[in-house]
């Protein structure tokens, strides 16, 4: 995880030294199936720097990020529920362009509350790297940059499943099974996310 937030660091180092950027803290607000079974509120703060755009409407952004989120959910027929805090933080990468867009990638380190060991020998392992790619919307209005985007979690398709994301709560894309059209079908590790990025100076 140090290793793929020092490249991303080292990425964004060499583009400051080729542009022009300005500093800029992004508001991320997540709250995500809010319903009588539980759900997330919180969400995360972004310090980084975005590129002022060129001539041909395009430009890089990259940071740091901070996140918390409280999370929630209730057993309707026995009454009884759980909840936890997750935190963490992370770096992200994005290149904005033609005014409208933006695609990129982000990782975060996680302590995940919903961890459980597979034996009870086994430690438990709290933490969990997340890595996403995806894209969106992005459009700057002078004194506030809007992203509206999806983000497909790669960790969490190749790990253990006794090991899950502590973003699987958020997940809203789920397939489903011709063979059996009643049954729910299991859900992809797709995102959106929401972030509002306040320009500094």
């Amino acid at each position: 995880m140090k290793k793929a937030i020092l490249l991303l660091s080292a990425i964004g180092l060499f583009h400051t030294s080729q542009a022009q950027y300005r500093p800029e803290v992004g508001v991320e607000l997540a709250a995500a199936s809010l319903s009588s079974l539980g759900g997330t509120v919180g969400g995360a703060l972004r310090f980084g720097m975005g590129e002022a755009y060129g001539e041909h409407n395009e430009g890089v952004a990259f940071g740091a990020i901070i996140r918390y989120q409280y999370l929630w959910n209730t057993n309707n027929f026995t009454g009884m529920g759980t909840s936890g805090a997750m935190y963490g933080a992370g770096a992200y990468y994005h290149y904005r362009f033609m005014e409208w867009f933006f695609v990129g990638a982000e990782m975060e380190y996680i302590r995940n509350p919903f961890v459980f060991p597979a034996s009870p020998n086994q430690p438990v392992r709290k933490w969990t790297l997340a890595a996403f790619v995806g894209g969106g919307a992005s459009k700057d209005f002078d004194w506030v940059r809007i992203n509206l985007g999806v983000q497909y979690d790669i960790a969490d398709a190749l790990r253990d499943p006794l090991r899950p994301s502590p973003f699987r709560n958020q997940y809203f894309i789920r397939l489903s099974n011709p063979a059996q059209p009643g049954a729910g079908g299991q859900y992809l590790p797709i995102i959106y996310r929401l972030t509002f990025f306040f320009p500094i100076g």
